[in-house]
């Protein structure tokens, strides 16, 4: 019987979708999606990431994230939500039983004397299993669209090859057909304008009406300036120190959304509000407007519904304060 890997592994090639095109689509390390599908869960990033991996990888392949997440619910590989526990079982109700009076028979020495216990040592929290960033391969293309490639490169081959020959056919035969100018004189008469007597001083009606360096210059009216209208919404530029999962949404559009490498950015913009969420509030540092902002919270940090509107964006930028930002 195949297991919950192997499955998914078939349903992925069935489709014609390989490995290295889910893990650019999704963002996720090569070697977590193949650890997914050998049901080597012991390599997993536990928690919050697991979860965030296999809706993801079930988004890739176009099958239900909750089916899938559901799988691994049923089969005790991800932790679920917890369930009521049955009530025991009442005892019957009944006559109780009696007794027989004990008899005193002194103190009975002990064959193993108690020996007094350690106290018991506390189990020190585990560290956080840290995620290890690989850049991911890039993706091979499969067997169906390298001959889609070739075929579509022999086609546009051929189109030049057609195109070319017809010019060097037809191109002798349509520059003969082209007219040629003929040559042509054109004869052009002067009118000169009659002489007139001027006094000292004055000058002629005629060169004062033509001349237009004589009269007066007349100012023309201008136009008034167009007036600039100010953008009043948010801008959040992302800068990724190390690898995490964040979501943000720009007035109720998913924008930026998957695993992101450390060295990575992103930019969301909105008008009337940004909606964050984030498995690593530490993880990253971001601009509001062009300005540094502060952080979310510390690293390892998860926040949900982190509100930045243009009313409210101030509060999150650099200033005295040292503390984050009150969500």
């Amino acid at each position: 019987m195949a297991t919950i890997g192997q499955s998914l592994r078939e349903e992925r090639e069935a489709r014609g979708i390989s490995l290295e095109e889910v893990a650019s689509a999704t963002k996720i390390v090569l070697r977590y999606l193949e650890a997914l599908e050998d049901d080597r869960m012991d390599i997993m990033p536990g928690g919050f990431f697991i979860k965030g991996i296999i809706r993801n990888y079930a988004k890739a392949i176009a099958l239900d994230p909750d089916e899938v997440l559901g799988r691994y619910y049923a089969a005790g590989l991800v932790g679920g939500p917890p369930q009521a526990r049955p009530a025991p079982p009442k005892p019957a109700s009944g006559p109780e039983p009696r007794l027989a009076p004990a008899l005193d028979l002194g103190p009975i020495p002990d064959a193993n004397p108690a020996v007094p216990s350690e106290p018991p040592v506390s189990a020190a929290p585990q560290a956080a299993t840290p995620i290890l960033f690989e850049e991911p391969a890039e993706p091979e293309p499969s067997p169906e669209s390298r001959k889609r490639i070739l075929a579509w490169a022999w086609r546009a081959l051929a189109a030049l090859a057609i195109i070319a020959a017809a010019y060097f056919l037809f191109w002798p035969a349509l520059r003969s057909r082209r007219p040629r100018p003929e040559p042509s004189t054109v004869v052009t008469q002067t009118v000169l304008p009659p002489p007139q007597t001027t006094s000292p001083g004055t000058a002629p009606a005629s060169l004062a009406q033509s001349d237009p360096a004589s009269a007066e210059p007349v100012a023309k009216p201008e136009a008034p300036p167009a007036a600039e209208i100010a953008w009043e919404g948010v801008t959040m530029e992302i800068t990724f120190q190390s690898e995490t999962w964040i979501q943000v949404r720009t007035d109720g559009v998913l924008k930026v959304d998957g695993l992101f490498p450390a060295g990575a950015t992103a930019r969301a913009q909105a008008d009337k509000e940004l909606l964050i969420h984030t498995g690593n509030a530490g993880a990253f540092t971001f601009n509001l407007n062009g300005r540094p902002a502060k952080p979310l919270g510390r690293v390892g940090q998860v926040l949900t519904d982190i509100k930045i509107t243009p009313e409210n964006y101030r509060d999150f930028l650099e200033g005295p304060s040292s503390g984050p930002p009150a969500a």
